[in-house]
């Protein structure tokens, strides 16, 4: 991969298979209509109307962009910083959802922090508001196969780029927790 394009990890075939360009013909078109000078949504507005990019690819596209061109550092998005974690647990799913739901058991595992949820459906997610920052916490639940669930947790609208590590962290050990109490 080109040096502008370290921050996207897409290979130069995959996005030439899916939009018929390479990495550096897509920034070149993309310098070309000043792309830089464009919001988000332009810039996929443009990549969807002016070129046909298929709507997952023109994120894609936009987003590698923006992050060569210095526009966007990784993990940012247009509503602050995101940071997802997951662990694949060897527990049934309705056992791992249950761990989550039920606030007493959560309260074992969860990291220090105030959550207050807004949405839930069983062994499927669980979100809601996290530590009262307006950052927004989404907890998605796969079965992975017999006695195997997955554990996906989404801390989105972090207001800094340094919230991002200490989230990762304090997330990590959380579900390693869990994970623990589980499988014990």
């Amino acid at each position: 991969m080109a040096a502008e394009q370290e921050a996207e990890s897409i290979s130069d075939e995959a996005v030439k298979a899916k939009t018929g360009k390479t990495w550096a013909q897509w920034f070149a078109v993309l310098d070309k209509a000043k792309a830089h000078t464009l919001s988000h949504q332009e810039l996929t507005a443009l990549l969807r109307d002016k070129h046909a990019v298929p709507r997952w690819w023109n994120q894609m596209v936009a987003v590698g962009y923006e992050r060569a061109r210095g526009m966007r550092v990784k993990h940012e998005t247009a509503s602050g910083f995101s940071v997802s974690i997951s662990k694949t647990i060897a527990a049934d799913l309705a056992r791992v959802y249950a761990a989550t739901a039920d606030a007493k058991a959560r309260k074992a595992w969860f990291p220090k922090g105030t959550f207050e949820q807004s949405s839930a459906t069983a062994n499927k997610y669980f979100r809601g508001s996290w530590n009262g920052s307006g950052a927004r916490l989404e907890i998605n639940f796969y079965a992975k196969g017999v006695g195997k669930a997955q554990i996906n947790v989404q801390v989105n609208k972090l207001a800094k780029e340094a919230d991002v590590a200490r989230e990762r962290e304090a997330w990590k050990a959380a579900l390693e927790t869990l994970k623990a109490k589980l499988e014990s």
